[in-house]
């Protein structure tokens, strides 16, 4: 059997060779999207083949990443590489020019927030860590310890877990205040926690959800993850529960471990839950929880949809938050 050439991995994502490996990710979620078998299971036939163009996309998208990983591949050659040379996906693809040319701010301690396409606020690229809530706990009286007694090894750079809903939009308000303070930030510009819409539009699904209570919007899109359509997710994908073999991590894992997505932003799959504003039935009760963790399983909970949630005092090893500039 003829071994498959890089080259031509490239060309089954629409891509020419030397590509980047953000642009082969990016492709390779249009792609996965247009080609999904759920999507053309019309009793014609045509399932079938998008299901071995599926399985042909997979794979080449398997190789490029491991060899672009490899190489620390992640230059651009935009006179030559990264330009699709298919045109009948044109509607699939986001807005011209909504991939990179994106805001970045870095705030005092050091957390790094970067513009999402189709929302205003300014999104953390990192979950919250552990060094960024010491230096709030450090700062503050009263604060709850048991973010410091998660129950397995973490360095400052793994997410902080162990907050409640409560906690996380007090760290929220003393780091505005804190940084208006200083100067820092301007009028009018606060932190606080993402909407479960704003939350949507970074993992990459915006409004296709429709509209609804949040736990309306969880089974709407059957299919899609945020590494893309596959199940189990691939090696490296993100830090999931053990049993799917995606990572060496037996626990949190440091922000940052995994590639980012589209919009350069990091776990939105998995390491932990991430708090949002919303309650699940958009007016009491439970909050919401986005993005699974470390320690969940289950393909349906790990949908990009998805909503779990929980009461906004509990407080558990699995999860954590990511919180939003929303500029004056």
């Amino acid at each position: 059997m003829k071994t498959p050439k890089l080259e031509d991995d490239y060309r089954e994502l629409d891509l020419e060779p030397g590509a980047s490996l953000e642009e082969v990710r990016s492709s390779y979620r249009e792609l996965a999207l247009f080609w999904h078998p759920d999507r053309r299971d019309d009793g014609s036939g045509r399932a079938s083949k998008a299901h071995q163009k599926m399985t042909r996309i997979n794979l080449a998208y398997e190789r490029l990443r491991k060899a672009l990983s490899r190489k620390g591949h992640s230059g651009v050659n935009h006179a030559q590489a990264g330009r699709p040379r298919s045109q009948g996906r044109a509607e699939e693809r986001p807005p011209a020019g909504s991939q990179r040319s994106q805001e970045m701010r870095t705030n005092t301690l050091g957390m790094r927030f970067v513009s999402v396409q189709g929302r205003s606020v300014l999104f953390s690229i990192w979950e919250t860590r552990v060094q960024d809530y010491k230096t709030y706990a450090e700062a503050v009286s009263g604060v709850d310890g048991s973010w410091n007694s998660p129950g397995f090894a973490q360095t400052p750079t793994h997410p902080v877990v162990k907050v409640s809903w409560d906690d996380a939009t007090r760290f929220c308000a003393w780091l505005t205040e804190k940084e208006r303070r200083e100067g820092k930030l301007p009028t009018g510009a606060h932190y606080r926690l993402p909407t479960d819409a704003e939350w949507s539009w970074a993992v990459g699904i915006g409004n296709r959800e429709g509209s609804g209570r949040p736990k309306d919007k969880g089974n709407r899109l059957k299919v899609e993850y945020p590494w893309g359509t596959a199940w189990p997710p691939p090696k490296g994908a993100g830090n999931y529960a053990p049993s799917l073999g995606a990572d060496s991590f037996d626990f949190t894992s440091p922000v940052g471990s995994f590639a980012a997505n589209a919009q350069g932003l990091f776990d939105l799959g998995g390491n932990v839950w991430e708090w949002c504003e919303d309650f699940l039935d958009g007016k009491s009760g439970v909050r919401v929880l986005r993005g699974g963790s470390w320690n969940f399983s289950g393909a349906g909970h790990l949908l990009s949809s998805y909503r779990n949630g929980v009461a906004q005092g509990a407080r558990s090893e699995g999860i954590g938050f990511r919180i939003v500039l929303v500029p004056g």
